[in-house]
């Protein structure tokens, strides 16, 4: 790794405070929203899946597999994904598999972002996964954090580990994967530990939770 490049890593690695246990205005109108357009649907993806497991693991609904530049996003009342835009070539494919967690919402009204390490997963698919930690953004919203998952082997452990490679990977795709949207921007803030990402599950499912009759006011937990 060269000096620039690792001077740049080190300094992403900031441990972030707990998550805000206050889920703003605008995010409960749109969690309101969601809930509303996902009634048609006798089992809803986001809505009925549990965020976690009796192992630990939490699960992860995947919208766009590693290496496609379809921006696909999740539509609540067809209840699969659906293309929103084409990443332009020059800033090529998504270079992890990106998707949520199921019953959770975060602060700018979206389910709460997840992205699982290693090759491709077909979009569409739902996987569990272990916390290996969590990549802090913000962008035109406010706070972006994901947790980031990896998938477990045959002896229940990781197969895939969070590494500096990767890190910096996904922080130089993230910063510019939003340059061809005027008025919009992505910052990477930072990185958390296992033990951040798994507060901001709770955090973001008992969101989900509790606030669904607050559309239009702040929730506080």
């Amino acid at each position: 790794m060269k000096q620039a490049t690792f001077i740049a890593f080190v300094a992403l690695l900031v441990q972030p405070a707990d998550p805000s246990r206050v889920l703003p205005p605008p995010a409960t109108t749109k969690l309101a929203a969601s809930l509303a357009s996902a009634k048609a649907h006798a089992k809803h993806v986001w809505r009925d899946t549990p965020p976690t497991n009796a192992d630990g693991t939490v699960n992860a609904y995947i919208e766009i597999a590693r290496g496609d530049r379809n921006k696909w996003e999740f539509d609540m009342a067809r209840n699969q994904r659906a293309i929103d835009r084409v990443v332009p070539e020059k800033i090529g494919g998504y270079v992890v598999n990106y998707g949520f967690v199921p019953q959770t919402v975060s602060y700018d009204g979206d389910p709460f972002d997840a992205l699982v390490l290693g090759p491709a997963i077909e979009g569409g698919s739902l996987v569990r996964g272990v916390i290996v930690g969590l990549f802090l953004m913000e962008d035109e919203k406010g706070h972006d954090a994901k947790v980031v998952l990896s998938l477990l082997d045959a002896a229940g452990k990781p197969r895939h580990a969070l590494t500096p490679e990767s890190q910096q990977e996904m922080a130089d795709y993230f910063r510019r994967y939003k340059q061809d949207q005027p008025g919009l921007f992505s910052k990477v803030a930072g990185w958390g530990s296992m033990e951040q990402g798994r507060a901001h599950v709770t955090t973001t499912h008992a969101f989900f939770r509790k606030c669904p009759t607050l559309a239009g006011s702040r929730c506080e937990l």
